[in-house]
């Protein structure tokens, strides 16, 4: 089954469970609003009938009621969690269509001084990030950027990352419903301060005494109520006890305060993410590299599930003081606050160290899911074959991914040896620019260990370098042509120092004259040349192509070709072999009525 099918089929399942968990909801609702009125009217209707009568029946529909709000906060998470199923499939139906307004764009990330990620287009709206990601948390999509960000050129680490990617690809259900666990209305501010909660201790003031109290009271309080039931001891004493408990709770109330703000007012992400844990100790990976980045999932001998288990807990502990009658009961008999504030605290001293690197297992998976995702949905797209040594780039049928296959032209492209460069020649809108970025994209995706848009691709892997877009900026007084300068100065710096790299430049020294620009451009080449660099140079310059015949070697040609007729002009974006023998910009001109 293809996967727009399995996207269509999968809302369907979901819709049907979200309606029938939205009823099962208000039933509970009802139910839950019955049990209360019950249980006011047996307070006030049953003094009467003794108090043998009236605490059984009083207790009996108290635990009702504690139940079914339990129940109720259950299933609302089951809803919310089918209904974000809907969403991620909803979202999958759309992107194959080409919109991919649903995912962040990571436009925060966008670096026009990094080697590749501005040419590239990796980052803002209608980028590559926004293409790919499918992530829930903020951890992950920093470390999917991170991971675009920087080119692995290890062969056998990708390998492994291949095989990794590929088991998460399969695993569909796996992948989305751990997404659907982790998706949260939090913002960066939550983010952030969940990241500086795992890396702050937190100790509680007169914490003996408050050990001493969360126990003394609370018993002290039941043992009162029991007495009071048989007649043993009068009802003021309860009474007494009840508010003892208040004045505690009246007291800590700035540390109450407090801790809610760190742990309560962040309890639904932490517990988000928890689960996300659970779902990663639980599951058996088969791949090597999925293996290694689990391990960091365990303290002290114990899996991260059993001892974030605690902390689910005591988080949903902490949650049932939301309910105004739920935190009257249990504030006024078991000091109940003060109770999972201490317990809390105790967990956090004991795990908070650890619990950063649990996070960056947790990003490691939200991350490769989205890379997981990708292949699944472009399953006749080609696992690239790495090859070690040397150079080698060879491409069948190579494409941008962005561009849907209905629009997409797919070229075959070769580049082998040290020290081998293609020049590509072409008329304005023949499609340089767009091939320069196709090869960049796919390269790099080779490079994560995701399949590539092509029919076959062997490559071998090397960090990426691209001058394609170069900004002035004003702010430091820097023009156009010094900004260029300075990228290509340090793009020389990189290679000098022994760096391999693939560069792709677009239009070198575009902000001076063109007998300037062409000595300047040759000169440029003929460095590159010499530092065994290998990579493409699109230009407008025919004479650079002359280069060919003092390089044999190391220079190939190559074009896009335009066609052009009386009264109009056509691309057919087709890569091949030799030096372009057209150029369109005068016949635009005209056809635009710029020129006569």
């Amino acid at each position: 089954m293809v996967p727009r099918e399995v996207y269509q089929q999968l809302i369907s399942v979901y819709q049907s469970k979200f309606r029938k968990i939205s009823k099962e909801l208000l039933f509970i609702s009802f139910t839950r609003l019955a049990t209360f009125i019950l249980l006011v009217l047996s307070a006030i209707f049953l003094p009467k009938s003794g108090e043998a009568v009236l605490v059984p029946v009083l207790v009996m529909w108290l635990a009702l009621f504690l139940f079914l709000v339990k129940k109720y906060i259950s299933k609302e998470k089951e809803k919310e969690f089918y209904g974000n199923l809907i969403l991620i499939n909803g979202n999958e139906l759309k992107a194959m269509d080409g919109d991919f307004s649903s995912f962040k764009d990571g436009n925060e990330f966008a670096d026009i001084h990094h080697p590749y990620s501005y040419d590239l287009d990796l980052f803002g709206p209608r980028s590559f990030f926004q293409f790919i990601n499918r992530t829930s948390t903020q951890l992950g999509k920093k470390k999917l950027a991170s991971l675009l960000n920087f080119c692995e050129t290890n062969p056998d680490k990708i390998r492994k990352k291949q095989d990794a990617i590929e088991e998460l690809a399969k695993k569909l259900d796996w992948r989305q419903h751990f997404a659907a666990k982790g998706k949260t209305d939090a913002d960066q501010h939550d983010f952030d301060l969940i990241t500086e909660w795992s890396a702050t201790s937190f100790k509680l003031r007169n914490e003996r005494a408050i050990s001493f109290l969360i126990i003394i009271l609370p018993v002290l309080t039941l043992g009162s109520i029991i007495l009071s039931v048989f007649s043993f001891i009068s009802w003021n004493v309860v009474l007494i006890l009840v508010l003892s408990q208040w004045m505690v709770y009246g007291f800590s109330g700035k540390m109450i305060k407090h801790f809610h703000r760190q742990f309560g007012s962040r309890s639904e992400i932490l517990a988000k993410y928890t689960e996300m844990l659970h779902d990663i100790e639980s599951t058996d990976f088969r791949s090597e590299y999925l293996q290694q980045i689990k391990q960091d999932l365990y303290f002290q001998n114990m899996p991260a599930s059993r001892i974030s288990r605690d902390l689910m807990k005591l988080i949903g502990e902490l949650d049932y003081g939301r309910n105004l009658i739920v935190s009257l009961i249990l504030n006024s008999v078991f000091l109940w606050d003060i109770r999972c504030i201490y317990k809390l605290s105790k967990w956090h001293q004991k795990y908070h160290q650890v619990f950063d690197k649990w996070f960056g297992v947790l990003a490691d998976f939200d991350a490769l899911s989205c890379f997981g995702n990708f292949n699944y949905n472009h399953g006749d797209w080609a696992v690239p074959v790495l090859v070690n040594g040397g150079f080698t780039l060879i491409a069948e049928e190579l494409g941008h991914p962005l561009i849907s296959s209905k629009k997409r032209i797919d070229n075959n492209f070769r580049l082998e040896g040290a020290g081998k460069l293609a020049i590509i020649t072409g008329a304005n809108m023949a499609g340089k620019s767009t091939f320069l970025r196709t090869v960049g994209i796919n390269m790099l995706l080779a490079m994560n260990g995701c399949k590539v848009c092509a029919r076959q691709m062997q490559v071998t892997p090397v960090s990426l370098y691209t001058n394609m877009r170069t900004t002035d900026n004003l702010m430091n007084d820097e023009s156009y042509f010094y900004a260029e300068l300075l990228r290509l100065q340090q793009l020389l710096e990189k290679l000098r120092a022994g760096e391999k790299l693939f560069v792709i430049i677009d239009e070198m020294l575009k902000g001076t004259n063109s007998v300037d620009k062409l000595n300047g451009s040759k000169e440029l080449i003929k460095q590159l040349i010499s530092l065994k660099t290998v990579g493409i140079v699109a230009t407008h310059d025919l004479k650079l192509t002359e280069l060919e015949k003092q390089f044999p070697e190391s220079i190939q040609n190559q074009c896009f070709e335009v066609q052009l007729t009386d009264d109009d002009l056509s691309f057919d974006y087709r890569l091949r072999d030799g030096v372009t023998s057209t150029m369109n910009a005068t016949f635009l001109m005209k056809k635009m009525g710029i020129i006569g």
